[in-house]
């Protein structure tokens, strides 16, 4: 049996994505290293909701961020990884045709690959050194079996 998510709480979004706590997703919003595709009109006590996609990419800051990436080298490569028209579910990570495959960290600089050909300089053109390759095939398995475990997809549970 499938079980579709809808959405996640900021709480729950913090510990799945391994950010901590809730003040560090409100941060990494603040200051627009994580751009929700749609913006949020804050009202007091109005739980904030976050997608598949929202957790995938959050997933991929934290993991960037444990691997030394620094919040402004991420702020300013994640806007156009962010913006770009690309879909994430439970079945699929993709680009059009294209699979989505690797996020890439360099010193300052971050990549990302479409397919098995394309990379992009997410912050500007350069040498590309790799040194901290992020699997997202591997990470969207890994978070869709995070969600699973802690049972987020039960009904009512967000």
């Amino acid at each position: 049996m499938t079980l579709k998510i809808e959405s996640v709480n900021a709480s729950r979004a913090a510990v799945i994505c391994g950010l901590g706590t809730v003040a560090m997703l409100d941060y990494l919003e603040r200051t627009e290293v994580f751009v929700p595709p749609k913006r949020r009109v804050k009202r007091r006590g109005k739980p904030r909701a976050y997608s598949f996609r929202d957790l995938l990419i959050l997933k991929a800051i934290g993991e960037l961020l444990s691997a030394g990436a620094s919040v402004a080298a991420l702020k300013n490569a994640l806007r156009q990884f962010q913006s770009d028209k690309w879909s994430a579910d439970r079945a699929s990570l993709a680009n059009g045709s294209e699979i989505l495959r690797y996020v890439v960290l360099s010193g300052r600089e971050v990549f990302y690959a479409r397919g098995n050909h394309s990379l992009f300089d997410l912050t500007k053109g350069g040498q590309m050194v790799f040194n901290f390759i992020l699997d997202l095939d591997a990470l969207h398995t890994q978070l869709c079996n995070d969600l699973d475990q802690l049972s987020l997809f039960g009904p009512g549970r967000a």
